[in-house]
C-alpha cells in the first residue's frame, strides 16, 4: 500500500500485484470475503481516496493474482496511514517535507512562475547552464546519475518546468539566456557606498539576466566588494582569512533573495548595498502568508511563493533545508563575533542586513606571509576569488573566471593550490567538486 501510494505521487502510475513471489513466478493466493475486505480497509487508509482499479486474476482453480492499478494521481500528494511516500527506482521511500511541499503547491495553486504565457522557446534557454544544474543535483545525489544524458525536454519535464510542451515563467528565471527573452522583474542593482549612507558611491552596477547568473554576479560583487582580514598564527605557513561576513551567510541571504521574491510585479528587481557598517540585500514582495518576522529568528515552516524556482535551487545544493536558513545565517554571523541579522518587512518588499562587526575602513588586511607571495600566480589567486561562491566543478571554474585554458593548466593550478592546503576536493572525475580549505 506504500508502493501504491508512491505510484500516486509520481508522474506515470503503476501497478502492484499480489501473488507473485521473489523470483518473480505468479502463484496468486486464496481470496476469500476477508481478503476484499482488507483491501477495501488498507485502500481506505489512502487520503484523499483515490480512484484504484482492484482485478482478481485467476491462476488455477483456488488461486487468484490481485491486481491493483491507478493512474497518476491528481490529488497529489497522498498519504497511507498519515504518511506520503514516493518510488524512487525500484525502491519505496518516505517523501521529504520539501517534496511535500512541491507537491502541494504544485496541485492546489496556481502561481505565476507556472504560468506558460511568455514568448520563450527551447533555443532561449542556456543548454549549457542547464546541464550544469543537472550535473549539480547528481553530485547531490537528488538526482540519479543517468539524468546527465538525458535531452533538454526530458530534463525540463522531469524539474516540472514545462506544461504540456510549453515552458513555464519559472524556466524562463532560471535558464533563459537572452537578456531581451526575460522579464524585466529579473533585474538586480548592486552598489559599494563610502560611509553608511547613499550620499556617495564608490561602484554602481545593474544586471539583468537569469537567477543563476543573478547568483554568480551578486556573489561576485559582494565576495571582491568586502574586505577579507588575514592574520598568521604559529607554526602555520599559510595565512588564515576571514571575510567581513561569512561566505555561506551572503550565499543564503542571495539564494534566498532570487528564490522567494515576487516576480509577478513587474517592476521589482534584487537590491544589494554595501555599506562601511553593513550589507543590505532586498527584494519585492513580503513574507508569505502563513510565516511572520518573529518566526525568522527559529526554525519554521518554508512556505514558497516559488515552488519550481526554489524546489531547483534544493536539487542542486544551494539549498540545504528548508525552514532553517535564516536560522543558519544568524548562527553563522554569531560564529565570527557579528551583530545577528535584521529582517525587515519596507515597503512591499522583504529586506535582509547583515552588520559586520566592525567598519570596513578600520580592518586591516595583514600582510601575507612569503609563501603567499611566491606560491601563487594571479590565475591562482583568480580560483580562490572564484571559489569564494561555493564549491564548483573545474568547467564552473574555467567559466567563472572568464578565460581561454585547457581543462590540463586549470588541474595543474588546481592541485597545486589543494598542496598548499588553499583549497580542497571532493567527489571523483568529472563529478569531482572543488572549494575552500
Amino acid at each position: 500500500m506504500q508502493t501504491l501510494c508512491a505510484f500516486l505521487n509520481s508522474d506515470q502510475g503503476g501497478t502492484v500485484v499480489f501473488g507473485v513471489t521473489n523470483t518473480g513466478i505468479v502463484k496468486g493466493q486464496i481470496v476469500s470475503d476477508a481478503t476484499r475486505k482488507d483491501i477495501a480497509i488498507e485502500l481506505n487508509k489512502i487520503d484523499p481516496h483515490p480512484k484504484i482499479n482492484v482485478i482478481y486474476v485467476p491462476i488455477d482453480d483456488k488461486h487468484k493474482a490481485i491486481v491493483l492499478r491507478t493512474e497518476a494521481g491528481e490529488s497529489a500528494p497522498y498519504t497511507y496511514d498519515g504518511r506520503a511516500y514516493i518510488r524512487n527506482q525500484s525502491t519505496t521511500s518516505r517523501m521529504s517535507k520539501e517534496e511535500y511541499i512541491y507537491l502541494h503547491n504544485k496541485n492546489n495553486q496556481t502561481t505565476w512562475e507556472s504560468l506558460t504565457g511568455n514568448t520563450c522557446t527551447l533555443s532561449d534557454l542556456d543548454r549549457n547552464r542547464i546541464k550544469e544544474v543537472v550535473r549539480m543535483t547528481v553530485y547531490e545525489k537528488r538526482m540519479p546519475e543517468p539524468a546527465i544524458s538525458e535531452s533538454i525536454p526530458d530534463i525540463l519535464k522531469k524539474l516540472h518546468l514545462t506544461i504540456d510542451g510549453k515552458l513555464t515563467n519559472a524556466a524562463v528565471i532560471l535558464f533563459a539566456k537572452k537578456e531581451d527573452k526575460q522579464f524585466l522583474q529579473c533585474n538586480m542593482k548592486m552598489a559599494r557606498f563610502r560611509g553608511t549612507d547613499k550620499s556617495e558611491f564608490f561602484d554602481t552596477k545593474s544586471f539583468r539576466g537569469n537567477a543563476f547568473d543573478i547568483y554568480d554576479k551578486a556573489m561576485d560583487f559582494l565576495v571582491f566588494s568586502l574586505p577579507v582580514a588575514a592574520r598568521i598564527e604559529p607554526n602555520n605557513p599559510i595565512r588564515v582569512e576571514s571575510p567581513a561576513i561569512p561566505y555561506k551567510a551572503l550565499r543564503e541571504a542571495v539564494t534566498n533573495a532570487i528564490i522567494h521574491r515576487d516576480y509577478s510585479q513587474a517592476g521589482g528587481s534584487i537590491s544589494i548595498a554595501i555599506y562601511d557598517d553593513r550589507v543590505n540585500i532586498s527584494n519585492t514582495g513580503t513574507l508569505p502568508k502563513g510565516v511572520a518576522l518573529n518566526q525568522l529568528s527559529k526554525e519554521h515552516q518554508s512556505i514558497l511563493r516559488n515552488p519550481l524556482i526554489a524546489q531547483v535551487f534544493y536539487l542542486c545544493g544551494k539549498i540545504e533545508k528548508w525552514g532553517r536558513g535564516t536560522v543558519e545565517m544568524i548562527n553563522d554571523c554569531k560564529k565570527v563575533g557579528n551583530p545577528p541579522p535584521k529582517y525587515e518587512e519596507i515597503g512591499g518588499g522583504f529586506s535582509l542586513t547583515l552588520p559586520l562587526k566592525e567598519h570596513i575602513s578600520s580592518i586591516k588586511k595583514q600582510k601575507p606571509a612569503e609563501v603567499d607571495l611566491n606560491a601563487l600566480t594571479s590565475r591562482q589567486k583568480k580560483i580562490i576569488q572564484v571559489l569564494g561562491q561555493g564549491p564548483l566543478t573545474t568547467a564552473e571554474i574555467i567559466r567563472k573566471m572568464r578565460l581561454t585554458i585547457t581543462n590540463r593548466t586549470i588541474q595543474l593550478d588546481l592541485l597545486r593550490l589543494k598542496e598548499l592546503g588553499f583549497i580542497k576536493s571532493t567527489g571523483k572525475a568529472r563529478f569531482t567538486m572543488w572549494s575552500l580549505a
